[in-house]
């Protein structure tokens, strides 16, 4: 692994810190929204902490460039003004620097927080489908225990709950009934965000919608795109 990018002080001084792993290709409203609304839901001052994956390891495609995602989120993230509880940790893109054919591995990052002995609470969060499919994550069972889980509500009135959730994962037949307890005390009900990374790419590859506003996707983030023609080929 490479050399250790350190955090802000005012992450290390906090007394709970949320980390949020993904492509962020583009990143969208939800992106930014979500985690926002899981920092507000608990109890303590929460730092969340983006970590923008170099590659995910249940994608084929190469995404676009670290440079351009990381920019991209960083102007995301500054249409929120008034919330500062956040930053953007580049640990993962760094290492693939040294491994470039090398997927991400959730494995190897958490290694390097825990590395980094901090004070306070460590948890990453995914969302209910991640969860279904975490028992297929390299060396889960070293850090599946640190996750909270996202549970976006609905307007249907078949939305999932979190009992619904907990029977699925009962059915993988994966976790025991001790586990599946904990897991449903780290569930968050957070509210329906209609924002989407592939139907952002998708829209900007058509020409007669690129250059009007889409979907989940801020402003200041499309401009970007469209001054750096990405996402439409």
């Amino acid at each position: 692994m490479s050399d250790l990018i350190p955090i802000s002080d005012r992450a290390k001084n906090a007394p709970f810190r949320l980390f949020f792993g993904g492509s962020f290709d583009p990143p969208h409203q939800g992106h930014c929204r979500l985690a926002r609304a899981i920092a507000n839901e608990l109890s303590i001052k929460t730092r969340v902490i983006y970590v923008p994956a170099a590659r995910s390891p249940f994608k084929d495609q190469h995404p676009t460039s670290s440079k351009h995602r990381l920019n991209m989120l960083n102007l995301a993230l500054a249409e929120y003004e008034e919330w500062e509880e956040w930053e953007v940790w580049e640990q993962e893109l760094s290492d693939s620097k040294l491994n470039p054919s090398k997927p991400s591995y959730w494995a190897d990052t958490w290694q390097i927080v825990n590395q980094m002995n901090l004070d306070g609470t460590n948890a990453f969060l995914i969302g209910a489908d991640q969860l279904l499919s975490l028992h297929r994550w390299r060396k889960y069972t070293e850090f599946w225990q640190d996750a909270v889980v996202m549970l976006r509500a609905s307007d249907k009135a078949t939305q999932e709950s979190p009992a619904q959730l907990i029977d699925q994962l009962r059915e993988l037949e994966i976790w025991n009934d001790e586990e599946l307890k904990y897991w449903e005390s780290r569930i968050v009900s957070t509210p329906t965000i209609e924002a989407s990374s592939t139907f952002i790419r998708e829209s900007l590859k058509d020409s007669s919608k690129r250059n009007s506003p889409i979907k989940g996707l801020d402003q200041g983030v499309h401009d970007y795109i469209l001054t750096n023609n990405l996402y439409l080929t």
